[in-house]
């Protein structure tokens, strides 16, 4: 039966410049800040340092590089409330264990990021397409020769910019609805009102 363990942590995870960012406040229990000298070697080396190493073994705190399939995610500092546990075999692996279950645990969720960063720059590619189409103006429109297409041009340049109004509210309302800030109001209408109105909106899509 495993040993439970008892300490204070730490974690220090790099930026996209790969250095190594603490938290602003040193956690409950650490006996001295976490050194981010320290935690940036062991992440650049991907080795572990301070405490019960060979590296800086004179430090209170065991970094550990969180290794990942992938690659190192970060560093964790630890300081056991009894520091010759380190000195056990056992209990050196479960520590490792724990490190690597937090290494896995930030490498999904660095690629749930990725994933996210992806859709949302597919979404602005899209938006900003349908925008460039809404602008663009039809066959025949390079220069009106007469004030009939001059009419007409200036009408599609009314119902285009509608359409923009369109795309750009769109997707407000769709982070508003999932938000869950909408709620709705509830009560009687005419229907006359309802479809003349809805007929009033849809007037310029409907006309042809």
């Amino acid at each position: 039966m495993a040993a439970r363990w008892s300490a204070a942590s730490a974690l220090a995870r790099p930026d996209s410049a790969e250095r190594l960012e603490a938290a602003p406040t040193t956690p409950a229990g650490l006996p001295e800040g976490l050194d981010i000298g320290i935690a940036q070697w062991a992440y650049d080396h991907g080795e572990p340092a301070g405490m019960g190493t060979d590296t800086l073994p004179s430090s209170q705190l065991l970094y550990l590089p969180l290794w990942a399939p992938m690659r190192v995610r970060g560093v964790l500092a630890v300081a056991p409330q009894v520091p010759r546990w380190l000195m056990v075999p056992d209990q050196r692996r479960q520590l490792e264990t724990f490190a690597t279950l937090v290494a896995i645990a930030l490498e999904r969720v660095h690629y749930v990021e990725v994933t996210q960063d992806a859709l949302v720059k597919m979404e602005s590619e899209r938006l900003r397409n349908s925008l460039l189409s809404a602008l663009t103006p039809g066959p025949g429109a390079d220069g009106p020769a007469n004030l009939a297409l001059a009419r007409e041009l200036a009408q599609a340049m009314r119902e285009n910019a509608g359409r923009i109004g369109q795309l750009m509210n769109n997707p407000l309302d769709m982070a508003r609805l999932e938000s869950g800030e909408v709620k709705l109001r509830k009560a009687w209408q005419p229907l006359e009102e309802v479809v003349g109105s809805a007929l009033q909106l849809c007037g310029a899509a409907l006309g042809r």
